[in-house]
């Protein structure tokens, strides 16, 4: 009997140090080797853990389309050394290797406890396994060595509140490499010609820029008639009519973002209490009533969730309610027919698919020009050349919303006091080009946001809220030379 309680207790010691082994190699693996994992663990392990640079230009290349990878929610590294951490964004009128030295020195007992025994024993790839194992959150590769409050705090370089002459010349040395490594690859054929992309641009006031949406961006969706669409069999799954002759108008929309400094706000009822909300992707309200409310009217969705195993669009709960709203990005020049032979992800079948599922819900999707005119008039109003990526969906359901209602309420798309890296609010992920901005042109599209608010300051700071008129609201006459613009 003794013999048997020995090798039990041995047993028992024997699982433990093998699960605790596991655990670390797990770690290890995740957040250092990508090939390792996925020889280990397998893709999915992979796709939980850090983006890698060849992770992310796959996808952009159109391969691996089972695989959901969002560049901007992960937004990869450039090559070079793994274990340098990339500088997010340095102070306006210094250089990050300035604002480097003032933080050190601001700050000494940061940087003695984060130079403590272990971080001196253990190489870093170890350390960085230690704080995935039990830290409880991953840090992406884009995100700050010196901490958040860094630059996300209310005293941080970012400032109490988002500056609209925001540049990438204000990021640090390794994101602006990342932003022009998009730049330069194009991948939609953008060719664009216009006042924007120089110093020289006339800077439109906010009025004029309300004006300026409303006359040469083209809110439409996708409807039977339209070709190729008429000729195939399951046309009669287009709504008849498009979605703003259906929907609408609402007097009062909120578009709630999924940043993570929505955590936390108490927003919820103050969301609810508008006539009509927009939420995006994947984004839940259960469990996080208190800060995002539980009112959702219209989701809007790209490609990528809808071909994805992972957010189980054909099934789940999430998805069922509501109207739908889908996008994906067509080559910049291409007509509805050369697109819909080169989606970027299935876009069509999983529609086809789910209409079969729920037939009767309300469901959309948006014309592929709506967002290349919108990129061009973020691209007009900025003094530097903005990625050729299309917008992201937060500008795109702002946009939306401004069509469908007579006023928009947008959240933490201007992030408030409570900034932080944290990307979304229902995750742990933290990187700081969900706010900056990697492959799509994040940063310029806050900079118009801000530009357009009719809101103010105090409520950018306070609540992450502004506060924008709808198209329907605007009455835009020519004056000389300008735009002008008045209320109904």
């Amino acid at each position: 009997m003794w013999r048997l309680r020995r090798r039990a207790r041995r047993g028992a010691l024997c699982m433990g140090l093998f699960c605790i082994s596991m655990a670390m190699l797990y770690a290890l693996c995740a957040e250092n080797s990508v090939p390792v994992t996925d020889a280990i663990f397998g893709v999915r392990a992979r796709t939980r853990a850090q983006p890698r640079t060849h992770s992310v230009i796959k996808v952009l290349r159109g391969g691996a389309k089972s695989m959901y990878l969002d560049p901007q929610k992960l937004p990869g590294v450039i090559p070079g050394n793994p274990h340098h951490p990339i500088p997010i964004l340095s102070s306006p009128n210094h250089t990050q290797e300035v604002t480097v030295k003032q933080t050190q020195s601001t700050h000494p007992k940061r940087e003695r406890e984060s130079s403590g025994f272990f971080a001196w024993l253990l190489p870093r790839p170890f350390r960085r396994a230690m704080e995935t194992l039990f830290g409880g959150h991953r840090r992406g590769e884009l995100s700050g060595t010196l901490g958040e409050t860094d630059f996300f705090g209310t005293y941080g370089a970012l400032g109490e509140v988002w500056d609209d002459e925001m540049s990438s010349n204000m990021l640090g040395k390794r994101l602006r490499k990342v932003v022009q490594n998009y730049q330069a690859m194009n991948k939609y054929g953008v060719e664009f010609s216009g006042p924007g992309g120089v110093a020289t641009r006339p800077k439109l006031s906010g009025p004029e820029l309300l004006c300026q949406l409303k006359e040469k961006v083209e809110v439409t969706t996708l409807t039977p008639d339209l070709k190729p669409f008429s000729s195939l069999p399951w046309s009669s799954q287009l709504p008849q009519q498009d979605m703003t002759s259906d929907i609408g108008p609402y007097k009062s929309c909120a578009v709630v973002s999924s940043a993570g400094s929505l955590r936390y706000s108490g927003l919820g009822k103050e969301i609810d209490s508008h006539d009509a909300v927009l939420r995006f992707n994947a984004a839940p309200t259960a469990g996080y009533e208190k800060d995002v409310g539980s009112k959702t009217t219209i989701r809007l969705l790209n490609s990528q969730v809808m071909a994805s195993d992972d957010h189980r669009f054909l099934s789940s709960s999430l998805y069922s309610t509501g109207i739908l709203v889908a996008w994906d990005p067509a080559p910049f020049s291409a007509d509805l027919s050369q697109w819909y032979n080169k989606t970027d992800y299935p876009i069509f079948t999983q529609y086809h698919r789910y209409r079969r599922l729920h037939p009767l819900q309300p469901f959309y999707i948006l014309h592929p020009h709506f967002e290349w005119q919108l990129w061009q008039r973020i691209q007009d109003n900025m003094a530097e050349p903005i990625q050729k990526n299309p917008p992201s969906s937060g500008l795109l359901g702002t946009v939306l919303m401004m069509s469908l209602c007579e006023a928009v309420h947008v959240y933490e798309f201007l992030p408030s006091r409570r900034k932080t890296e944290l990307c979304h609010y229902y995750q742990r992920f933290y990187d700081a080009a969900c706010t900056l901005g990697a492959y799509h042109p994040l940063l310029y599209e806050k900079n118009l946001v801000k530009r357009m608010n009719q809101g103010l300051d105090q409520d950018i700071y306070t609540h992450g809220r502004v506060t924008l008129p709808g198209f329907i609201t605007l009455n835009c006459t020519r004056g000389t030379g300008s735009e002008r613009i008045s209320k109904n």
